[in-house]
């Protein structure tokens, strides 16, 4: 298990062929299938003359301290090749997770999504890192909120069931115990 920011930084090198292929600059996660579907190398410039660049997860073969190595230099593709990034992308187009604000349905507010933890094989999110603030961080540790969780991302917020305060509530007190 791994989280995702610890992944932003790395290169990425053709495992076949030794190619170095760039830097993780971002990931795009489809918050549907609770997955990291690609590794962001490159951004569409400002003017639009380059294009972006992705490498699909599922070209990923490991991804290890130093380096995520991937099948070979031919695993970038651009990002308008692979449909399914793609839509996610135009669909949502301005959805960054980090910082996001949780709250249950019932309007209780849990704290603030710091970090995803993903299965470094699947790609799949195992859980989200949340943040309580500075104090509440330094006194208890952050929170963790299993990836089996239902969320539902919204551009300003994400909503949890009422029951994932509970959850929450009884994580923290095991470790609290031990």
């Amino acid at each position: 298990m791994r989280k995702s920011k610890s992944l932003i930084g790395l290169s990425i090198v053709g495992q076949t062929d030794g190619t170095q292929l760039g830097r993780v600059r971002d990931l795009i996660f489809d918050h549907e299938a609770n997955q990291v579907l690609a590794l962001v190398l490159s951004e569409r410039d400002l003017f639009g003359l380059v294009e972006a660049h992705i490498v699909p997860w599922r070209e990923v073969q490991s991804v290890g301290k130093d380096m995520v190595l991937v099948k070979n230099g031919d695993s970038q593709i651009p990002l308008r090749e692979d449909k399914r990034v793609r839509a996610l992308i135009d669909t949502h187009r301005d959805t960054i997770l980090s910082g996001t604000q949780i709250f249950t349905s019932g309007g209780e507010h849990l704290g603030t999504l710091a970090d995803m933890v993903i299965d470094e094989q699947t790609g799949r999110v195992t859980g989200y890192e949340m943040s309580g603030g500075f104090m509440a961080d330094t006194l208890h540790g952050k929170k963790f909120l299993p990836g089996s969780t239902e969320l539902a991302f919204g551009q300003d917020a994400a909503i949890v069931p009422p029951e994932a305060a509970d959850e929450l509530q009884n994580l923290q007190k095991q470790n609290l115990q031990k």
